[in-house]
């Protein structure tokens, strides 16, 4: 008999084939493939650079947001880290599965295990706040072209929704509502876990600076991700102002984090679809852009992060042999 978590992934399978198989049948295809033939090989390459400078930032701002609370991890290794949450989260049923990844894996490298999730928790909040800003920025200069799908309305809601979560969860008061809230639950090992957690996010309100550089940093990236899509774009001839890539590219990754179908496929590209023919481009050319971004960024993904988790394993295993080699000798002394 298949279980509650089996048939909701097969439930969010159904949805990522579906949305797929959908955009695939409402294609030219003759069109499509004469396209992808007259592609500007240096653009792609440009694209390909750009989604690894993406992911050495996301790297350096995770850096940040750890050292400042006393976890020292070499830059290297927390690359890989990262990585290999990037290539677990493609098999996991939204964008947050990454998240989870990532401080496990933190978790494991002799991390504390508060301060691992809340840096992985806070990194995520940056990233959505900054998604929501670039939003809304980009509505100034969007001109009434989108204004008449009420786009500003919803992203003005979302905004104030996610601010007001953030002010009040960063509350010390907050503290004392979990607290009723899970003692009602009588679920005694989550108060105590979720106090910790709490509190430690908490503490990033002692570093103000940190918090500041490593938000810029999360602009950097949105904008490199959107950086990263106008090449494919242009990659391609296909003309269109920027301005819409800044955007409907964060609403796109906002979207993402819906945990609707296997790690945002399908969601992704048929959003991407939505948005971009609702300005006047041609289902042919969203889908090839996105299309085509996908593939770069899942090959990368599978490279980096699939080469990660082999080699972190290996590491791994070398560090508990090296540890019982020492054990041994200082048994022997």
């Amino acid at each position: 008999m298949i279980n509650k978590k089996t048939s909701i992934f097969l439930l969010k399978a159904i949805v990522s084939i579906s949305l797929l198989t959908f955009l695939l049948t409402k294609i030219d295809w003759h069109t499509v493939t004469k396209n992808l033939h007259n592609a500007n090989l240096f653009l792609l390459l440009i694209a390909i650079f750009l989604n690894v400078v993406e992911r050495f930032e996301l790297t350096y701002k995770w850096n940040l947001l750890i050292k400042v609370r006393g976890i020292i991890v070499k830059f290297g290794r927390l690359f890989w880290i990262n990585s290999i949450g990037s290539f677990l989260g493609l098999f996991l049923p939204s964008s947050l599965g990454t998240d989870v990844v990532r401080g496990y894996y933190l978790v494991k490298n002799n991390s504390e295990r508060s301060v691992s999730i809340s840096s992985v928790f806070v990194d995520r909040v940056l990233g959505l706040i900054s998604l929501l800003l670039l939003g809304l920025a980009s509505l100034l200069f969007a001109g009434n072209l989108v204004s008449k799908f009420n786009l500003n309305l919803y992203l003005a809601v979302l905004t104030f929704i996610t601010l007001v979560g953030v002010y009040f969860f960063q509350r010390n008061e907050t503290k004392k509502i979990l607290e009723l809230l899970f003692i009602k639950m009588k679920q005694h090992k989550i108060i105590e876990y979720a106090m910790k957690l709490h509190g430690s996010i908490l503490e990033y309100k002692k570093y103000p600076k940190t918090l500041l550089l490593s938000f810029v940093i999360t602009i950097l990236v949105q904008v490199t991700r959107v950086l990263t899509y106008y090449a494919v774009a242009a990659a391609f001839d296909i003309e269109i102002s920027i301005v819409y890539f800044f955007l409907f590219v964060p609403l796109i990754m906002i979207v993402m984090m819906l945990p609707i179908t296997i790690g945002g496929l399908g969601l992704r590209e048929g959003t991407f679809v939505a948005f971009f023919t609702m300005i006047g481009m041609s289902v042919n050319d969203a889908v090839v852009i996105t299309f085509i971004n996908s593939i770069l960024d899942t090959l990368n993904t599978i490279i980096l992060g699939g080469g990660g988790y082999l080699f972190y394993k290996s590491t791994l295993k070398d560090q508990i042999v090296l540890a019982k080699s020492e054990e041994v000798l200082k048994s022997n002394e």
